[in-house]
């Protein structure tokens, strides 16, 4: 710790001491009952991204574990809002229900906001000139962050969709700016 000292002039000086105030960053999520994909947007930067998959069956333990592995993003990147991708009505199995509740819930908890992006919105990042499609959104977020273009890339060539949930994660995060 540093004491108050004179100045040249023999005033008495306060050392400046520089906190910086984080940001409000915004974590968007995008699940299903095997896929997890969590990105952390501040001030329009994608700072950080993830997708998780665990193959085994659903269960009461698995929406523990997604919680769980919320924390360390919230504590790390002072979390301010958590925007959850809403899959269309007649996608919401009673599995992702239970995770929004969990979701809704830990939110209260830790007093973050907490909000809901609906799949329909998606297709709004695209640009206007292009179909609109999946393809197309993730194409134009590549463009928005060049970072993903590995997962761009990766996700053209898979016969079973991955990183989808990654791109909707990305969406829901630029919704909650």
């Amino acid at each position: 710790m540093m004491k108050a000292g004179y100045g040249k002039a023999g005033r008495h000086s306060i050392p400046f001491l520089s906190i910086k105030v984080p940001n409000m960053a915004i974590l968007g999520i995008s699940t299903n009952t095997r896929l997890l994909g969590l990105a952390i947007i501040s001030e329009g930067r994608l700072l950080d991204y993830s997708i998780r998959l665990d193959k085994s069956p659903w269960s009461p333990s698995k929406v523990t574990q997604i919680i769980t592995s919320l924390e360390p993003c919230v504590r790390q990147y002072s979390i301010k809002k958590v925007v959850l991708s809403m899959p269309y009505q007649y996608h919401q199995t009673a599995a992702f229900k239970t995770v929004r509740r969990a979701l809704e819930r830990y939110c209260k908890t830790e007093n973050l906001a907490f909000t809901t992006f609906p799949a329909e919105s998606f297709y709004s990042l695209s640009n206007e000139k292009e179909k609109r499609s999946k393809k197309a959104v993730m194409y134009s977020l590549t463009c928005l962050f060049p970072q993903l273009s590995y997962c761009f890339q990766k996700e053209m060539k898979n016969k079973k969709k991955y990183y989808t949930k990654l791109f909707e994660a990305i969406a829901a995060a630029m919704a909650g700016e």
